[in-house]
Formats: C-alpha cells, sequence, structure tokens
C-alpha cells in the first residue's frame, strides 16, 4: 500500500528517467534546427570537427547533443535517397522521434531499452554508435544471425557513410584477412557467437599479432538483448577439438539401453491397467483411489508423458490428488518413501531438473553378468594399499596403481555413457530440442526454433544422441578454448542493448551486467487487442479450436501468424491446415532460408504463417491494404511459453507504430508449463468446471494470472541456473584472463625477449619459494636443492659460493643476479642463431607452453566440473570446493608453464647447427641431454616437440597460501603501472 502512494506521489523509477531525458531531447531537437541552415559541408564536416575536441580534451558527454542533432538532421537530409539493401531497392524514410533520441541516450550511458516492436530499433542504435566511434575505439551492433547483421549494416551504412565514417559487417564465411578489415572500421556489425569466436581464436589460438582480428572491447550494443544476454547465457562459445583416442561406448551400450527403455515402457502401461482398473471398481473404497494414485507417481517418475497417464489427467480429480500425493511422497519427512516408490521401476525421471536416476532393478538390465559394474573403486584407498604392501616389488606396485587407474577410468566412462544415453532417450524430444537433417543431429534453439549449426551438446550427450538416433557417431572433442556469453560481453567498457522485451528479466541485467532498463514508451498509442486466453483440457481440442479460429478468419482475408514453441507443433498444425485445404507458409528448423523473407509477407491480404514464436524476430510484418479495416494482423500462440517474454514478443507481432492488432493463446493441461509448474490453484479452478463437454474452454481472468504464476516459477529457476553456471565460469574467467593476457602480451610485444626474460625472472623468483629449508621461510631457501634445478634447467654450473648471501637475506639481489648469468648465456647462444627468427622463436617458446598445458588444464577443469556435484551428497557446497580445487590446479598451472619455457629457452634453437656450436661454445652440456635427443627436435619448428625433460629429484612441493604478483600485473598499490616498472623495482 505504501508503494503504491509513493509511485502515485513521485512516479515509478521509469517516469522519473523519461522525465529527464525528455529535457534532453528538446535540446538536441533545438540544435537540430538549428543546423537545418547549415550546408550539406558542414553537416559533413561536423564529424571531424568533433574528433578533434575529443583528442584535445573533451568527454563524448559534452559532445552528446550536438553529435545527436548532426545525426537526426543528416537522416532528415537523407529522406527520398534511393539505395539497395540485400539486393533489394529502397527509399530512405526514417527521421528520429523524440523516443528514440530518447532511447538512444539511454543506451549511451550503458542502459538497456525496452521499445516495443516496430518502434525503430535499427535506428536508435546509430545515435550511441556514431557518437562512440568519434573516439576512435570501434563499436559492435550485436545481432542475432547473420542476415539481420547484413541487412542492418547494408540498411545504415548510408547514414553512417554521409557523417565520414565506415561500417563494417562480420559473416560466418569470411577470411581472417576480411574479418581484420571489417573489425577497423568506425562502426561493425556482427552476431554474439561471430564476435565472440574471433576473440577466442585471437586470445586462444593466434600464433603472431597478425593472426589478430579484433581491435578493443570499447562499445556494444546488443539488439535483442534478452535473447543474447539471457536465453543464450547458459551455452558456452566453445572452440574444440577432436581427442586422439575416443573412449566412448554408446553404439555397444545403446541396445541394452533401448531393451531398458521398452522394460520401463512395458512396466508403466501394466501400472497404468492396474490404476485404471482400481478406478474402475464399483465398490471401489478410499483406499483403493489411493493405491490408484499411488500407482500413477509411479508411472509419473517413470514415463511421464505416457499417453495413457495423459488422458488420465484430463480427470481433475485424479489430477489434483496426483499432485497431493507428489508433494506428500517427495517432501523432506518422506525421503525413504520416495527412494523405495523409485526402486519399483527401471530408472526415474525428474523433468524439472533435467534429471534421469538408474535404480538397482535398471542396473541389472544393464549389466546383468558384473554386479560390481557401478562400484566405482575408491582410487586413494586402494593405491594406499598398495603402497603400503610390502609382498609387492615396485613394478607389481606400478602394475597394480595402473590397473587400478584402469577399472577406475573404464567404469566412470561406462556410468556416464549410460547416463546420457538414459537423458537422451527419455528428456531429448525429436523436431523438439534437435532435428535429424544430412544424416547429422542438429540442435534447435528452443527460443528461436532455428537451427544451430555447428553447435553439439557439450559432456557426451550429442553423441548419445547420435547413437540413439543411428547416425554417425562423430568423434569425441577436447575443448581448446572456450568462454560464456555473459563473460564475453562483461569485457566491454560499456555495454548497452535494446530490444523489445526485457522489463521481466531487470533483475538479472542489473545482477549480472549491472545495466539499468528503460521502457520507452511508442512514439503512437498501442491498440493491440490482447484477447483472453482458451484454456481447454487436451492439446486435441486445443488444436481444433486453434483451426477453427484460423478458418474463420481466413475466410474473411484476415491476415494470422501462428506461433508455435517446437517444429513438432508447427508441423501438426500444418497437416491439419492441409486436410482443411487451407494454403500456408511454415517456417522453422527445417525451413528457415527464407525466414526473414516469409515473416516480411505476413501481414499481407489471406496471408496464413506458421512458425516458431521468435522466428523472423527483428524484422517488420508490415499490413498490406485494407487490413487495417480488418483488425490488422491476427497472432495465434500455440501455447504459453516458459518465459512471458516470449509471449510478449510473439504478440508484439501485430500493432506495430500505432497499427490494428489482436492475439489470443491457446493453452491445455496437457502443455509441459501446465503439467510441470501448474499451481494447484489452476487444477483447483478446472475442478469447478469439471462438466465441460467436449472441446468447452474457460477463458477465466484469475486463470490467466495463475499460468504467469507459473511462468514465473519457471523463470526463477532458470534465472538460478544462469547464476550459478556464471560462479562456476568466473572461477574459469579468472583463470582465462590470465592466460590471455600472457598470450596477449607475448602476441602483441615488439620486443619479446624482453617479455622473455621478465618471465624468467618470475619462474626463478618463483622457484625459491618451492625450495624451502626444513622448517625455512620465504628469506632463506634449500641450497643443494636449489643448486641442482638451476643447472637442470640452465647451462650455467652454478657453485654453492654462487648461492651464498650476506644476512639479512635480500632475494631481489639474488634473483637479479641468476636473471643476469641467464642472460649472459642467452647472449653466447645468440650469437650462433637465425636472426630472423629468432624472435619468432622467442615467441613461440612462451606460446607453445601455454597452449599445450592451458589445453591440459581445460581438460582437468572440465573433469573437475562434471564430478563436483557429487560433493553436495557429502552435505559440502559444489561452488566452494571448486573453487578450492580450481585455485590449486591453477597455482600447478602456472608453475609448470614458468618450469617448461626456462626449460626450453636453452633446448629451443632456430636450427639444429646453432644448437651444436651454442654447446661447444660453452663448453657446456644440459644435464642428461645429448645432442642425439636435441636432433629429435623438428628442423623447422623446434620448439613444437620438446625431448622429455631430465628426472628431477623428488622434493615435496610447497603450495603458495597468497596469489603472487607478477612482474607484468598491476601494482598493487594502484598506480596502474606494471609491478616490474613501479614498487617491483
Amino acid at each position: 500500500m505504501i508503494e503504491w502512494v509513493l509511485k502515485k506521489i513521485f512516479g515509478t523509477r521509469n517516469l522519473r528517467e523519461i522525465k529527464k531525458l525528455k529535457v534532453i531531447v528538446e535540446k538536441i531537437n533545438e540544435v537540430e534546427k538549428e543546423y537545418q541552415s547549415l550546408s550539406e559541408d558542414a553537416i559533413r564536416g561536423k564529424t571531424g570537427e568533433f574528433k578533434a575536441r575529443y583528442l584535445e580534451g573533451e568527454s563524448l558527454d559534452d559532445i552528446m547533443i550536438e553529435a545527436y542533432a548532426v545525426l537526426k538532421n543528416a537522416c532528415r537530409r537523407l529522406v527520398g535517397t534511393k539505395f539497395k539493401v540485400t539486393e533489394n531497392e529502397f527509399e530512405w524514410d526514417m527521421i528520429p522521434y523524440d523516443v528514440q533520441v530518447l532511447g538512444g541516450i539511454f543506451m549511451f550511458r550503458g542502459g538497456i531499452t525496452e521499445m516495443a516492436t516496430g518502434e525503430g530499433k535499427t535506428l536508435v542504435a546509430t545515435l550511441p554508435l556514431y557518437l562512440n566511434a568519434i573516439a576512435g575505439k570501434g563499436g559492435h551492433l550485436v545481432t542475432v544471425n547473420d542476415y539481420l547483421a547484413k541487412r542492418d549494416s547494408e540498411w545504415m551504412k548510408l547514414l553512417f557513410n554521409y557523417l565520414g565514417l565506415t561500417v563494417g559487417c562480420i559473416q560466418n564465411y569470411m577470411s581472417p584477412n576480411e574479418r581484420r578489415f571489417q573489425y577497423n572500421c568506425d562502426v561493425t556489425y556482427g552476431t554474439n557467437s561471430e564476435f565472440g569466436f574471433d576473440y577466442l581464436r585471437d586470445m586462444g589460438m593466434a600464433s603472431t599479432k597478425e593472426d589478430m582480428v579484433q581491435r578493443e572491447h570499447a562499445f556494444a550494443i546488443v539488439d535483442e538483448v534478452d535473447s543474447i544476454l539471457i536465453d543464450e547465457a547458459r551455452t558456452p562459445l566453445i572452440i574444440s577439438g577432436p581427442v586422439s583416442v575416443s573412449t566412448h561406448r554408446y553404439d555397444k551400450l545403446k541396445p541394452l539401453l533401448e531393451r531398458l527403455y521398452k522394460k520401463q515402457n512395458t512396466l508403466c502401461t501394466q501400472l497404468i491397467a492396474d490404476a485404471e482398473k482400481l478406478l474402475a471398481k464399483e465398490d471401489s473404497s478410499n483406499d483403493d483411489f489411493d493405491d490408484a494414485i499411488l500407482i500413477l507417481f509411479k508411472v509419473l517418475i517413470g514415463m511421464p508423458k505416457h499417453k495413457r497417464l495423459m488422458r488420465l489427467l484430463r480427470d481433475t480429480e485424479i489430477r489434483k490428488a496426483l499432485e497431493k500425493k507428489e508433494s506428500f511422497i517427495r517432501s523432506d519427512n518422506n525421503r525413504g518413501l520416495f527412494q523405495r516408490v523409485k526402486e519399483t521401476l527401471y530408472f526415474s525421471i525428474d523433468e524439472k531438473s533435467s534429471d534421469v536416476d538408474l535404480t538397482e532393478q535398471g542396473r541389472k538390465v544393464m549389466q546383468p553378468s558384473d554386479p560390481d559394474a557401478f562400484v566405482i573403486p575408491d582410487i586413494g584407498t586402494e593405491i594406499a594399499k598398495i603402497e603400503n604392501d610390502k609382498s609387492l616389488s615396485e613394478k607389481d606396485k606400478t602394475d597394480a596403481r595402473t590397473k587400478i587407474q584402469a577399472e577406475f577410468e573404464e567404469k566412470s566412462e561406462t556410468i556416464h555413457n549410460i547416463d546420457q544415453l538414459l537423458k537422451a532417450y527419455c528428456l531429448f524430444q525429436k523436431d523438439f530440442h534437435y532435428v535429424v537433417q544430412e544424416n547429422k543431429v542438429m540442435i534447435v534453439d528452443e527460443f528461436t526454433g532455428r537451427l544451430m549449426p555447428g553447435r553439439r551438446y557439450s559432456d557426451g550427450l550429442h553423441q548419445a544422441l547420435e547413437a540413439k538416433e543411428n547416425v554417425e557417431i562423430e568423434k569425441e572433442t577436447q575443448t581448446l578454448a572456450s568462454i560464456t556469453i555473459q563473460n564475453y560481453f562483461r569485457m566491454y567498457d560499456k555495454l548497452s542493448g535494446m530490444t523489445g522485451t526485457a522489463e521481466t528479466e531487470a533483475t538479472e541485467f542489473k545482477d549480472i551486467y549491472d545495466a539499468d532498463l528503460l521502457v520507452v514508451p511508442t512514439n503512437e498509442p498501442c491498440i493491440r487487442d490482447e484477447q483472453p486466453d482458451r484454456i481447454f483440457r487436451t492439446k486435441r481440442e486445443k488444436y481444433i479450436a486453434i483451426i477453427e479460429e484460423i478458418t474463420s478468419r481466413h475466410e474473411k482475408g484476415q491476415p494470422v501468424l501462428v506461433g508455435t514453441a517446437s517444429v513438432d507443433v508447427s508441423e501438426i498444425i500444418s497437416r491439419m491446415l492441409r486436410i482443411a485445404k487451407i494454403p500456408h507458409s511454415v517456417l522453422n528448423a527445417k525451413n528457415h532460408q527464407k525466414e526473414a523473407e516469409i515473416v516480411a509477407k505476413a501481414g499481407q491480404r489471406g496471408a496464413l504463417t506458421i512458425a516458431t514464436n521468435m522466428a523472423g524476430r527483428g524484422t517488420d510484418i508490415k499490413l498490406g491494404p485494407g487490413i487495417e479495416e480488418m483488425g490488422g494482423l491476427h497472432v495465434i500462440g500455440s501455447e504459453r511459453h516458459d518465459a512471458r517474454r516470449i509471449d510478449r514478443q510473439l504478440s508484439g507481432r501485430c500493432s506495430r507504430q500505432g497499427e490494428a492488432g489482436s492475439s489470443r493463446f491457446y493453452i491445455s493441461l496437457e502443455d509441459d508449463l501446465m503439467r510441470l509448474f501448474g499451481s494447484d490453484r489452476i487444477t483447483s479452478i478446472m475442478d469447478k468446471f469439471g462438466g465441460l463437454e467436449e472441446g468447452e474452454d474457460i477463458s477465466f481472468g484469475i486463470l490467466s494470472r495463475s499460468i504467469q504464476t507459473a511462468q514465473k516459477r519457471v523463470e526463477q529457476q532458470n534465472y538460478s541456473i544462469r547464476k550459478r553456471t556464471l560462479q562456476f565460469d568466473d572461477v574459469m574467467n579468472k583463470h582465462r584472463e590470465v592466460i590471455y593476457g600472457m598470450r596477449g602480451d607475448t602476441l602483441k610485444t615488439d620486443e619479446p625477449r624482453e617479455y622473455l626474460f621478465d618471465l624468467v625472472y618470475q619462474g626463478i623468483d618463483n622457484k625459491l619459494e618451492l625450495f624451502p629449508p626444513e622448517g625455512g621461510s620465504r628469506n632463506n631457501f634449500n641450497k643443494a636443492d636449489f643448486k641442482n634445478w638451476l643447472n637442470q634447467t640452465f647451462p650455467l654450473s652454478i657453485s654453492d659460493e654462487e648461492l651464498e648471501y650476506e644476512k639479512p637475506f635480500d632475494r631481489e639481489a639474488l634473483v637479479n643476479k641468476l636473471v643476469n648469468k641467464v642472460e649472459d648465456a642467452y647472449i653466447i647462444k645468440e650469437k650462433y642463431e637465425n636472426s630472423d627468427e629468432l624472435r619468432w622463436l622467442e615467441q613461440h617458446i612462451i606460446l607453445n607452453a601455454i597452449d599445450k598445458l592451458y589445453q591440459e588444464h581445460l581438460y582437468s577443469m572440465d573433469s573437475l566440473r562434471s564430478g563436483i556435484q557429487l560433493r553436495a551428497y557429502a552435505q559440502k557446497d559444489p561452488l566452494l570446493e571448486y573453487k578450492q580445487e580450481a585455485y590449486f590446479l591453477f597455482g600447478n598451472l602456472m608453475d609448470t608453464i614458468f618450469d617448461e619455457i626456462l626449460s626450453n629457452l636453452f633446448r629451443s634453437a632456430t636450427n639444429i647447427e646453432s644448437m651444436r656450436q651454442m654447446l661447444g661454445s660453452l663448453n657446456l652440456n644440459l644435464e642428461h641431454e645429448t645432442i642425439d635427443e636435441i636432433e629429435q627436435f623438428d628442423n623447422a619448428q623446434t620448439e613444437s616437440e620438446q625431448p622429455e625433460q631430465p628426472q628431477q629429484k623428488k622434493i615435496k612441493p610447497v603450495k603458495r597460501q597468497q596469489p603472487k604478483i607478477g612482474r607484468n600485473d598491476p601494482c598493487p598499490c594502484g598506480s596502474g603501472k606494471k609491478f616490474k616498472k613501479c614498487c617491483g623495482k
């Protein structure tokens, strides 16, 4: 009540923000009116003037009003100009409305604007893009597909070129040279995946500075920001390569899994028959009814989409009783009961959490001849037993350890394969989650309905689907580089976005991206007729009602757009329309090549278009002559989506810019949303209408609100999943920043030797900590072990006397002394090297060490991530456990990278002869190395295949308790300088 009163007095935050921005819009309009009297050359020359003022110290905020006025004036002068976009001729007819300018101001400040479909977001984006381009760092406009990137770049190019700016566009097929050219433009359009993958290739795979294509990440506008930053946030961008040896057993396990699946189906069919008998008894008692409901609960967790179960659940009394029984059995007080119920099945399915659990009965079916097949050995305990067994020789111990490790890996892999096959059969539907085309399993984007070529489900799930669908099982892959969409876009200095539906996700935008949201009012009032939902008991009744409404409107010539949530539903409706002999167009993941063209024509007389809910997003539907008089475009939703904003996007396809239009959604109690997240309230309301005849529906306001509540539940669950994903990836992101920072510094430096010896300094300094004396501290070290390491790593022949020091111990002086000795030896080595190739060699000594070891680290982190959730069974927080183990893994990675770089400093050469001459000149040998071993190097790329390193004395490692400050890291004093140039001097 208090909040309501405050809003009445002071208005909402959104209204207050709009009121402040309107003042700035008025100033822009005043300046633009003055500019109308300027010559064309004067207007076009303003861009150069703004750039000069920026270089002289003015901020972009200082220039904003004039810059926006210039762009608006340029739009005015271009009216009537003909130009081509995607081979079609257009005439420029756009001058920004006040609400568009208002949205442009908010986006320039790093905010997200919600603007209704048809309000001209493409033009709005040019305002902040133009202003940020003045700084000379480039701006990125991120879209959802290649077509929109190409269309929008060609569309707005006329405006940007008029004002002296260059426009680039990244397309999937482009070569690195083409991409580099496009990124060097003032404004660059492209898709989120292209920008992200280019970053991964630049920072994780480029071998020279010339291979890199991107510039800075200064400013980005994300179009359809909710789709990219919310919907796709759970899907990381991954560059992977095939593993050398494939270990999966999907093809061998598939027959066993299919037998298991058939047994479960047969069991559930029998259970339903038993329940039906109890329910049909004439003298049925309360106990009989309760027993029947318990049996149906078993089917619910065993085969939740069983057709006979769906039919029984049309009875609201049974549905309500089953919901009550489920709540009782799943409660914390009845965990034992839930486990006993599960064990009567072969496996249990939890659709809400997308989980499948094999029971003891199921294990016996999968591995009937091996009762211990699912008992994974405890490696730690078993190895301890082997080590303590004095009757075993060292060889026997080695063999026993190898056997235990092999058994562990084989059983773990088999269990994992079975788990993924179960998910493929029980949770993933063909033509909903994926389609099969050209003998390949292709993922369907759950939000857009578009195919995602080149994308694969991770963790072996994609191979399980390939086995299920009898297509070629592609080789396992290993991650070479990866980043989440969230962390990629958080790298930008300033990030903004725009969409037609973001208000429901405002909290997430603020929490994850620190971006405020503004709902911008429409230029013309929206007069869409949003008709009440029609709710049916069954999908069959719902589809019949949809066809009836389509037929009625089609006979009048009114255009209709039918939005579906899956390929399967779009094809069902299409078949029904063909039977009714009604012509129509279908747009789904199997027919998406002409998406924009099909959607653009959806507003013509008699047009009937069936499309997945988000298809054609970004393409305006223009009404044909006389359509407004019929009521405009009518949108039909075949079901409510999990996310409310997807429904809003669908209904927003009509009534753009004040045009007429209407929308209505059709729902059945068999829809997944209603089955999984529908509340007791929905069942209770439906119970009151239990006497509904076949085909009767309910349109009731309170029921619609209950459906929105169900959608909120799904949104909250998905937000929790995305947030958890980000928390885990934030750990990996810190590792990525350090590794890519080292790679970037290596590639970009003009003096690789200076950077190489910075790493030599850091590596030697690190080693001092790892060779402490007994009970020692940072102010001392074990001279014997440290000397042994030095002489194994460098051709120095360090003596004990050279490691003596005066008290107090001057650590830095000792490290500098040793680095100088290494540099002296390196100067001798340099005399015999090919000077033209030496710079390349110095870079690749660092790059090869990073790349080889970081890939191994990614594999270790993937393994850690896939198994860490099991720690929850031990009452431990998986995230905390993950952070702790990742910390030590990363510490080991960095130590190993330094070891590799330092070891290869004198074990790499531009040619074999230079290596021979260097060793002869120094009159030294690297301990345990021979010229024969050196000749194993590849003459062209000696550093890429290093000989096995000498066996070093075993020394108990010391774990660093605090992160080490590298010489090239920012100085912790806050000066902004590198540590080596500041406090680390």
